[in-house]
């Protein structure tokens, strides 16, 4: 009997295909990505009892609760700042300080992406429409320009759960990481303009200097983003202080369990749960909202159909994980003669594929990573090439959290936003190689 060649890699490449079939044939992507998660349980030989226990477990696990609670206060306090106002006037300030709509539906974004929330392209979506200015535009350019400038400092930034982790696995100190993976979001903001190129003329015409007082309207217009960061940074740092924090596990050690999974997803999702929660508050008194206002907000249908698209993802990871998926390709790659350098660009990507999330490809590739790296050469450079590729890798992730909402928010789908942003990876990619390169005979 003909034996597949890497069997694992296909059959979860198979499963993202099918995911992006159906989505194109307009089955709702709950649907699409729960066929997908049964379809890796079977070619993964699970029995039809371990599918089923799969799927709920991935259900009703604390990090899927937590994310679709996350993800529902998110939506609320996005539509309590579009009925209340708020959002037009932080869209119209911004605009006037940057003084170009397009620097402006790039910016906003990425002020968003500073924040490490889950889905939190879904945040600055309506603002980026907003930004347009009624300019004609496509809903998947729209949607790729709100995805990829949202991802721009997720190499470096420090609040952020993978590049955390990437400084425990590595033994970097933060300092020398953040210099040394600086240059991959001056790359990744490059070659994101690409993506701007076509956009609406007008969008791109300059507005005369904004009127005395700009600034500081935009700062109090921005408060309740500014909060969440506040709010999430004092909270997690008092969970550091008073509260045990469970390892991160390594490679080929088991999953974390019982009381250590609570006391992760508390370290995980409470400060940034309560900093949108004490921002929703904030927005509320500061809007003078009423109650008709307020039921208008908390009764949006999409915080039920984006908390029960959470869920789905989070299954259909569940599933990739009980299926050891990321390991079985890890196996895999390293019986093929592939050259090390390869190796350590293709893991993460293909982690960064399977997870769709930075903790993702970083927690499962980077120990395998570090082993590869040659003992006479420096660390930095090889750690920014599968960083970086590891992170296109989750850009282009079907499983992608914010690629997923911010497709639906947009009302578009995933070939036509691929077609968008897939030109503009390719040339960071190769770029970030030729930084590898640099970086490696300057360090070496």
């Amino acid at each position: 009997m003909y034996k597949l060649a890497m069997p694992a890699l296909l059959y979860t490449l198979g499963a993202f295909g099918l995911i992006l079939i159906l989505a194109r044939l307009k089955l709702p992507l709950s649907a699409a990505i729960a066929a997908g998660a049964v379809v890796i349980g079977a070619l993964f030989e699970m029995s039809s009892w371990q599918i089923v226990r799969a799927i709920f477990a991935g259900a009703v696990h604390i990090e899927t609760i937590a994310l679709a609670c996350i993800v529902a206060i998110l939506i609320t306090l996005s539509e309590t700042m579009r009925v209340s106002g708020q959002l037009e006037r932080i869209v119209s300030l911004a605009s006037a300080f940057l003084r170009r709509p397009a620097v402006a539906m790039a910016a906003l974004p990425a002020l968003i992406g500073l924040l490490p929330m889950p889905g939190g392209a879904l945040f600055s979506a309506p603002m980026v429409e907003s930004a347009t200015g009624g300019a004609k535009v496509s809903g998947a350019r729209l949607s790729a320009i709100n995805y990829y400038f949202r991802h721009i400092w997720e190499c470096w930034w420090p609040l952020y759960p993978g590049m955390i982790l990437a400084v425990s696995i590595t033994k970097l100190d933060f300092l020398s990481f953040i210099r040394f993976q600086f240059f991959l979001s001056v790359i990744m903001v490059a070659c994101g303009l690409l993506i701007l190129r076509k956009t609406h003329p007008d969008l791109h015409i300059t507005a005369p200097a904004p009127p005395k007082g700009t600034k500081r309207k935009l700062l109090k217009e921005t408060s309740s983003i500014w909060l969440i960061v506040a709010v999430w940074g004092v909270v997690k740092l008092l969970l550091w202080a008073f509260l045990y924090c469970p390892p991160s596990p390594k490679a080929g050690e088991p999953a974390l369990a019982g009381t250590d999974v609570v006391f992760a997803a508390v370290h995980g999702y409470v400060p940034i749960g309560l900093g949108m929660l004490t921002s929703l508050l904030w927005t509320i008194r500061l809007n003078r909202l009423g109650s008709s206002a307020l039921r208008k907000a908390f009764s949006d249908k999409r915080v039920y159909t984006m908390a029960l698209l959470v869920i789905g993802v989070m299954v259909f990871k569940h599933m990739l994980t009980q299926a050891d998926a990321t390991g079985q390709i890890s196996v895999e790659l390293s019986d093929v003669n592939v050259p090390i350098i390869a190796v350590i660009a293709i893991l993460p990507f293909i982690a960064g594929m399977v997870t769709g999330i930075a903790a993702g490809f970083v927690g499962t590739s980077f120990p395998i990573v570090m082993g590869l790296i040659p003992a006479s050469e420096a660390i930095p450079p090889y750690i920014a090439l599968a960083f970086f590729f590891g992170h296109m890798g989750q850009m282009l992730s079907p499983m992608h959290l914010c690629l997923i909402l911010s497709n639906r928010h947009f009302k578009t789908s995933f070939m036509p936003v691929y077609r968008i942003i897939v030109p503009p990876i390719i040339l960071a990619s190769a770029l970030a190689t030729g930084y590898f390169f640099v970086l490696r005979a300057i360090l070496n």
